[in-house]
């Protein structure tokens, strides 16, 4: 009985000091803005709040550096303190002046991050924090880079079989988006087999019309009397492609688009066939003679990502 409670204490002991104290939340917010008082002063002032209480060891090595086109320190006059509130589950860490007040610093156009020493937070238990390091702007946010334009919809449908019910479907392809854009059809195509298989091309050429308040692209070979053009579908993979920067809104541009259709039948699999940016490299028969796409019976479809798709053709 005696060995087992000491077991179960010894047990307990490695859980607690293996457990860590993590911070809820910092004020200011990580990633952000250090606030301003006056002018591009901020305050030296760091809030902590826990969901449990904890106690502060050694505050005095925490350290603010200044993330510029060297690493320095930004020390206070004095020192760095601490007030705790909330029960112990809110710990200020603030710098101070030799007067006792708190120290402000002048932010510049660069990164700050504070830093927290591994064990300066320790809870009843005996577990304690990690290093922590919080990530500040001084001046200005870094500018978030601009998501290309992507599309809400598009008619066909994509992964839906073009010759669903004629063998001459028309070459019009619909793009819908949730904002004002402008288009070129400058580049655009149709390829069969591959994304980078044979073209495609209308009689006379690739246009593009707006409608819905400029918020809906249709792109449409014509043929040499201005009609929407046709083609014979094959039983094979077709993609429309329209290449990056030909739907713009503002700056913001789309990058290329790549829109995967069936010719006449949609794949049957047997197993687990996932919709991806993928085309057939070859096609074998159960005795591993190569065969075409309209061989009957069952075929071991190998494909560009080095997968291999059992169908069954009919």
């Amino acid at each position: 009985m005696k060995k087992t409670l000491l077991a179960i204490c010894a047990m307990a002991m490695t859980l607690a000091a293996s457990a860590q104290v993590n911070y809820v939340t910092v004020d200011p917010a990580a990633e952000t803005v250090l606030p301003k008082v006056w002018g591009n002063f901020a305050n030296m002032s760091f809030t902590f709040t826990f969901d449990e209480a904890v106690t502060v060891n050694n505050v005095e090595n925490v350290k603010l550096y200044e993330l510029g086109t060297t690493t320095s320190e930004v020390a206070p006059d004095d020192t760095w303190y601490t007030n705790t509130s909330n029960g112990g589950k809110t710990v200020q860490i603030w710098g101070s002046d030799y007067d006792g007040y708190m120290c402000t610093f002048s932010a510049n156009d660069c990164d700050y991050e504070f830093v927290v020493p591994a064990g300066t937070f320790t809870s009843a238990t005996g577990a304690s924090n990690e290093e922590i390091r919080v990530r500040y702007y001084g001046l200005n946010a870094p500018a978030v880079p601009a998501q290309p334009l992507t599309y809400v919809s598009v008619d066909p449908e994509e992964d839906t079989v073009l010759g669903a019910e004629t063998d001459y479907p028309g070459m019009s392809f619909t793009f819908t988006f949730d904002k004002a854009v402008t288009a070129d059809a400058t580049g655009v195509k149709l390829v069969k087999g591959s994304a980078d298989g044979s073209e495609i091309a209308p009689s006379d050429a690739w246009n593009v019309t707006m409608g819905n308040a400029n918020t809906t692209v249709q792109f449409w070979g014509a043929d040499y009397d201005g009609f929407v053009d046709y083609f014979a579908v094959e039983d094979c993979d077709y993609y429309f492609i329209v290449p990056a920067g030909a739907i713009k809104a503002g700056d913001v541009e789309n990058e290329e688009f790549v829109v995967r259709y069936y010719g006449k039948n949609l794949p049957t699999a047997i197993g687990d066939v996932k919709a991806a940016e993928r085309h057939v490299v070859a096609r074998y028969n159960i005795n591993g003679q190569l065969v075409d796409a309209n061989a009957q019976g069952i075929q071991l479809v190998k494909m560009s990502d080095g997968s291999t798709l059992k169908l069954i053709v009919k």
